[in-house]
Order: structure tokens, then sequence, then C-alpha cells
């Protein structure tokens, strides 16, 4: 499978276990870091906000070429709206779709590694806002 791990300020990171997600997740921020993404043939990952509130999210496509598109989320969280700043402006979405770097950097390697999601997380489909 063919990988590429990217943030806002770099064009390709080294994927472990030469460079591990933690590592990497620890440069996020929203001045001019604020995104990373983990792209691969079947879909990618990606979050962004900082380093203590980022969002999460992930789209897989399927053979046809559509996709379908999660925000990952606190099932015990609050669906009060919260605004995730980022470099050029940000994104609104709840409270229960925020994590700290280290769930964001568990889901990016769960996705890495090909294992199932970590049962403390739950997936919403938000394709709709992609229509």
């Amino acid at each position: 499978m063919n990988w590429k791990f990217s943030c806002e300020s770099k064009d390709r990171i080294p994927l472990p276990p030469e460079y591990t997600f933690p590592q990497a997740f620890n440069y996020l921020n929203p001045e001019g870091n604020s995104f990373y993404i983990l792209e691969s043939d079947k879909g990618y990952i990606q979050c962004a906000g900082s380093k203590q509130c980022c969002t999460v999210e992930f789209r897989e496509f399927n053979a046809g070429g559509a996709f379908r598109h999660y925000a990952f989320y606190d099932p015990s969280g609050s669906d009060k709206e919260v605004f995730i700043p980022m470099t050029n402006d940000g994104i609104v979405r709840k409270e229960k779709h925020c994590f700290g770097f280290l769930t964001a950097s568990k889901l990016f390697r769960c996705f890495y590694e090909g294992k199932e999601w970590p049962d403390n997380v739950a997936l919403e489909d938000i394709s709709s806002e992609f229509v």
C-alpha cells in the first residue's frame, strides 16, 4: 500500500518506526501547523486544530470512487458547538469531536496498522457536508 504522511508545514514526514505519530503531533498548532493527514490508496485520516483540541476525520473510498466521510467522537461528549482554530480560520464541530493529540495519534496509528478503532471512540457520518 502507498502511504503519505504530511502536515501543513511539511510535505512528507517519515512514517513509523522512523518517526512516531506522537512525535509529529507534538507540533500541531493553530498558528502555522494546524493539520496532519495520512493518506493511503483506500482513503485518509486527518486531524486539525491544536495539541489540546483537534478534530479527527476519516474518509474511505469505494471501488467506484465514491466516499464516506466520518468525524470521530467521544460517545459521552457534549453536542455543544465549538470553534477549532486553524491557520487560516478554523472549523466548527461539537465538543464531542475534540481530542487531545495523544488520542489523535492513536487513531492515526490504528489507521496505519490496519487495526480496529479504540472502543472509547465512535464515528459520525458527515458525508453530507461534502456534497
